[in-house]
């Protein structure tokens, strides 16, 4: 199976399917169901829209959806720059939520005199998680390696000699993320129209233990490779086995580039970015073509330590 055959696949025709299926499956229910159909529940179903409407509207979300998915997997592949799984997965999957979203309002509005007569909607949960594990499949299906770049020009090193062992270890933190977080609402609570201090200080509470598990990070370079962790208590944490790196350098980020502060993934360029601020990090190039940003200070050491372990890794004779 070709490339380009499997990301179709992936990306357009299981999406396609379902909400082609979800189009079929409302022609032949049209004559079972309430006109207009209830679309919103609380206790009961308390808001409607006429059939046509919403299932146009559902229809032609999934259909667009898909045909973005499908165009842009298409072009990344002809560009040398597949997506990555995970890109897949989650665009298949929200490609198919308008489908299912219509089929578990149609299945709730079945044999209903009138939308107010309409079923329990807690159907959707079933379709929903269907979306998903169709994401699942497709990520699988369409999800391709993406190629390996060539090796930098610049490649650090610390002059570690054969048979040498080092450690390299260092961190950063972003204080004013914790202070921002707390001090934040309560301004707001201190405008006229603004919030009620019992408000304020729940936000502020769980605002300051969100930001103390990730305002600070830390890594750390052996013999087995770069570990990376977040925050008092190091959770979040990533382990890169030394075999699974290409090369080290190290890299000058901006506040707000790669999608902010915190835990930031590139769906298009398969880059994830571990930051806590702007300025140098150390920047792994993995052997899957995807490449790992974090945010800590002196990476230039920690390259060159990275390197010169998988030049000995690489030369040395068992």
């Amino acid at each position: 199976m070709t490339k380009l055959i499997r990301v179709l696949l992936a990306t357009a025709v299981l999406p396609g399917a379902a909400v082609a299926t979800a189009g079929v499956l409302g022609n032949a229910w049209a004559h079972r169901l309430p006109d207009p159909v209830a679309t919103h529940w609380r206790s009961g179903p308390d808001s409607s829209t006429p059939l046509g409407v919403f299932t146009g509207v559902c229809l032609g979300l999934g259909a667009a959806a898909v045909l973005l998915l499908a165009t842009t997997a298409v072009t990344s592949l002809r560009r040398g720059r597949p997506l990555p799984r995970p890109t897949v997965g989650v665009g298949a999957g929200f490609a198919v939520l308008p489908a299912a979203v219509l089929v578990s309002v149609l299945v709730a509005n079945l044999d209903a005199p009138d939308w107010h007569a309409a079923h329990s909607d807690a159907a959707v949960v079933l379709f929903l998680l269907g979306a998903a594990a169709l994401g699942v499949v497709a990520a699988f299906v369409g999800g391709l390696p993406s190629p390996v770049r060539g090796t930098s020009a610049h490649r650090p090193s610390v002059g570690l000699r054969p048979g040498q062992r080092a450690f390299w270890s260092s961190r950063a933190a972003n204080p004013a993320m914790l202070w921002a977080l707390v001090l934040v609402p309560v301004a707001i609570a201190l405008l006229p129209a603004g919030l009620a201090w019992p408000t304020a200080g729940w936000i502020a509470l769980v605002g300051a233990g969100v930001t103390a598990l990730t305002y600070r990070l830390s890594a750390t370079v052996d013999a087995k490779g770069v570990t990376i962790r977040f925050g008092f208590l190091g959770v979040p944490w990533r382990h890169l086995r030394l075999d699974s790196i290409r090369e080290a350098t190290a890299r000058e980020l901006s506040t707000f580039g790669d999608g902010g502060l915190g835990l930031r993934f590139n769906p298009v360029t398969g880059t994830t970015a571990y930051k806590v601020r702007g300025g140098p990090a150390l920047a792994l190039a993995l052997e899957n073509g995807r490449t790992v940003l974090v945010s800590v200070d002196d990476p230039e050491t920690g390259a060159g330590l990275v390197n010169d372990l998988l030049a000995q890794r690489i030369t040395r004779i068992d």
